[in-house]
């Protein structure tokens, strides 16, 4: 099978798809902040007197940046771009908790692995 990542690129580490994992990790912990702002923002346009059209759209732009944050929460491949996916779930719920590290060997599209 043809490999799909660039030649030229280096090849991409463990290292490099932990930190992909944990810049994921933590844009997923923010996603909740990033709508309760919005909402707040919200809230607090009609408390300042703004009216509902105010109120809506200040959520609107607090939505809009939730949104960035749900796209930046999907970990990638650092060669290809395409989405990371475990094969196996550790964990007794079939989760990872908080303080497990996910091991990922290879790349499902562009078959790159990650030593």
């Amino acid at each position: 099978m043809r490999e799909r990542h660039t030649p030229s690129a280096r090849t991409p580490t463990a290292k490099d798809v932990e930190r992909e994992l944990a810049r994921a990790r933590s844009a997923r912990r923010l996603l909740p902040w990033a709508v309760l702002t919005a909402a707040g923002g919200g809230a607090l346009a009609v408390a300042a007197g703004g009216g509902a059209r105010g109120a809506v759209a200040l959520a609107a732009v607090g939505l809009v940046f939730a949104l960035f944050v749900w796209t930046t929460s999907i970990a990638r491949c650092p060669a290809c771009g395409a989405r990371l996916r475990q094969t196996r779930r550790p964990g007794s719920r079939g989760v990872a908790g908080p303080a497990e590290v996910l091991r990922i060997e290879s790349c499902a599209r562009c078959r790159a692995r990650f030593e």
